[in-house]
């Protein structure tokens, strides 16, 4: 990774068989010259695996954050809830708009939480990608201190991209509601979903021309619409190329992910809801409040550790495809393999 404030290295354009030969230089994760899809898989695998404690350390103590968070806007939106007669009765006068105000709020909290863990995520996975591209040691603290300032870049882009995705979908509703509007009627509302349908593979289109947008706003320093549209250019021509490369990394996470998830949750019930379980039916009301509690943090932590565990990969695999891009259209590679101090015969392939 460069310094804070640098950008990356730029060099003039070559044709992008540079040194794509087995000759090419390899200072950390990923080779230097255009990546083929298995180098990009690779590639994100390796970098988790050998800066685990700079990526993976900052993520648990932001996502215990967000669990201590997330759970007290939980319990305190299920007690209001609870104060609700639940008998069908009317409840006290102002009860239940206190109950909206709390269960909005909490649900308010819990989205800006999300929110802020995705761009931090996003952040810090692109932070370390560029010290494992040139094979840089760097510390946990190291890590966070230089993602930090680009959370206000990253959370921008990642907003404004949503806010295109979004209004690709209003443009293509909006003609059915308004002849609704106009006609009175339903009916023309109920048709115009079928113009989801354009609606949706428009935003799908943009959200994946657009995913190296993050990558380009933390290691280029762009602002939001500076980094979108140096992303659309950037990307031309690997809509398909990104689409299959960010599908096949989350897909191996969510594996990983569910299969760890799905083991605990076993060991968790056969321990604890042994005593509960009959011939064929689970007796539930045999289980003590211990028991519950032990079985809900045991699930509850397991999906918090995949979750933690997955969530760096897709932005290491975006950071990746960014790097491919500017190594086949820009000559990224001789800038990088000058700033990870190789031999200038090196340098070129």
């Amino acid at each position: 990774m460069t310094t804070s404030g640098e950008q990356w290295p730029v060099g003039p354009w070559v044709p992008p068989g540079w040194a794509s030969g087995p000759s090419a230089p390899k200072p950390g994760t990923v080779p230097l010259r255009p990546l083929h899809p298995s180098d990009i898989i690779s590639g994100v695998f390796a970098t988790a695996g050998r800066y685990r404690k700079p990526l993976y350390l900052p993520l648990l103590v932001l996502a215990l954050v967000c669990s201590l968070l997330l759970g007290g806007c939980a319990w305190a939106a299920l007690s209001e809830l609870g104060r609700l007669p639940a008998d069908g009765g009317q409840p006290a006068d102002g009860q239940f708009t206190r109950a909206a105000w709390v269960v909005g709020i909490a649900f308010g909290l819990a989205l800006v939480c999300a929110t802020v863990a995705y761009a931090a995520t996003a952040a810090l996975s692109t932070t370390v990608l560029g010290h494992a591209v040139l094979g840089r040691s760097v510390t946990a603290r190291e890590a966070w201190a230089q993602a930090r300032p680009q959370l206000g870049r990253v959370l921008g882009t990642q907003l404004l991209t949503a806010a295109a995705a979004l209004g690709i979908l209003a443009v293509s509703a909006l003609p059915s509601i308004l002849l609704g509007v106009t006609l009175n009627s339903p009916a023309p509302a109920l048709y115009g979903l079928f113009m989801l349908v354009p609606g949706l593979i428009g935003a799908l289109y943009l959200g994946v021309r657009l995913v190296i947008a993050v990558p380009v706003a933390v290691m280029e320093r762009q602002r939001p619409a500076a980094a979108i549209r140096r992303a659309w250019q950037l990307n031309h021509g690997a809509w398909w190329r990104s689409l299959g490369v960010t599908y096949a990394v989350r897909a191996v996470g969510s594996a990983v992910s569910q299969t760890i998830t799905s083991v605990v949750a076993a060991v968790a019930l056969r321990l604890v809801l042994s005593d509960a379980l009959t011939t064929e039916q689970l007796d539930v009301s045999t289980l003590s409040a211990a028991d519950l509690t032990l079985l809900i943090v045991a699930v509850g932590g397991a999906v918090v550790l995949t979750t933690t565990l997955s969530a760096p990969l897709r932005p290491l695999a975006v950071g990746l495809l960014y790097l491919d891009r500017r190594m086949t259209r820009e000559n990224l590679a001789a800038g990088l393999a000058a700033a990870a101090g190789l031999p200038p015969e090196l340098q070129h392939g």
